[in-house]
């Protein structure tokens, strides 16, 4: 009887050790700590490189800002927020500037443009992938008839706009879009009469004013429509991921740990960004003020939990809203910052102005 107590003490006394590293039963809750990534798949030079991929690649992993705000936990993943124009390719507009946003990454969307302009018989002059751009070469367009929809659309509106000789060319540019694995196009029409020079040269085509818009217009539609009919194809260009690398938009924290959400914007797409996440997220705008670059909001806290009210609370206005402020402040790099106040213009807490800020974020294009 002695001994069987003795034997239990000594089990008591060393169970301790039988969950840690060298127990019986060995603890891996924090192997994560030390697990380090292994070296890349070396390609031989005899195979080809684009047809090996990776059939389980890690999804990008957002860099957390100023670490030395979480000392306790650390900060919690960005919501996710429901978006019925996620799958879908269209064309947004701001004044006469018109791009075509697809729910693809530029690696994806470079090789379907390139292709598109091959299969109308379109030749390229000039093309660098650093930049997403696309020139093509000069074309004799007249009245026709043509087979492609490229010199069918050019030709067409070129009669309706009474533009009447010079030869023709097209301006094409890639970018990321404004959310993660979003792209845009830009395009621009140009014809020899509005005395633009031939040069090739990096512009940024999102700013520059067309001179003939309603052309752009129907040859966005034909891109778009083109690139839906492709959606399935997941061809791969290498040459364009550093098109991806340009993100336009991240939620991140400014020096003192408050969190911001950056655009790589001008003003009036940053304002018109921010207001149309604010309606498709159907978040009540009470007042804003451009030129002060301030959006006064109310926003649900269901539209955070994912819970709906309700009839009975919808009934009798129930329900907690938070009553928020939105600013934007332009930077040395000529970005802008949005941040988050309470109506009294004075901070609220961090996770809750991060989610705001994810959710602007989540609803703009």
């Amino acid at each position: 009887m002695r001994f069987g107590w003795l034997l239990l003490l000594a089990l008591a006394v060393s169970g301790c050790g039988w969950n840690d590293d060298k127990g019986i039963f060995v603890n891996r809750e924090d192997d994560y700590i030390d697990v380090q990534e292994r070296r890349p798949l070396i390609i031989p030079s005899d195979l080809e490189e684009d047809r090996v991929q990776d059939p389980l690649p890690l999804p990008p992993v957002n860099t957390v800002m100023n670490t030395e705000y979480y000392p306790v936990e650390p900060p919690r993943p960005d919501a996710i927020f429901a978006n019925d124009n996620r799958d879908e390719v269209r064309i947004q507009r701001l004044g006469e500037r018109r791009w075509l946003v697809t729910p693809e990454p530029a690696t994806t969307v470079w090789p379907k443009v390139r292709q598109f302009l091959a299969e109308n018989g379109i030749r390229i002059a000039w093309v660098n992938p650093t930049y997403g751009r696309i020139d093509s070469d000069w074309m004799q367009i007249g009245s026709g008839p043509y087979r492609d929809v490229v010199r069918v659309v050019i030709s067409d509106m070129k009669d309706d706009l009474d533009i009447s000789g010079g030869r023709d060319r097209i301006l094409i540019r890639v970018e990321q879009g404004i959310r993660e694995r979003n792209s845009e196009i830009h395009i621009r029409y140009e014809n020899e009469s509005f005395d633009v020079p031939p040069q090739q040269n990096v512009i940024d085509l999102e700013t520059v004013v067309s001179v003939a818009p309603e052309i752009e217009a129907e040859l966005l539609n034909e891109l778009g429509a083109y690139i839906a009919s492709k959606v399935s194809e997941q061809s791969i260009s290498r040459a364009a991921q550093v098109i991806s690398a340009g993100v336009k938009s991240e939620v991140t924290r400014d020096d003192a740990g408050e969190p911001v959400l950056v655009l790589r914007l001008d003003y009036d797409r940053a304002w018109a960004t921010v207001a149309q996440a604010l309606s498709r997220a159907e978040v009540e705008v009470v007042e804003f003020d451009q030129k002060a670059g301030v959006y006064h909001v109310l926003i649900p806290d269901s539209l955070f939990t994912g819970q709906s009210d309700g009839w009975f609370t919808g009934l009798f206005g129930g329900g907690n809203k938070y009553d928020l402020l939105l600013h934007f402040k332009k930077t040395a790099d000529n970005t802008y910052d949005v941040s988050v106040s309470d109506a009294q213009e004075q901070p609220v807490e961090r996770e809750l102005a991060q989610e705001v800020l994810t959710m602007v974020r989540e609803f703009s294009s």
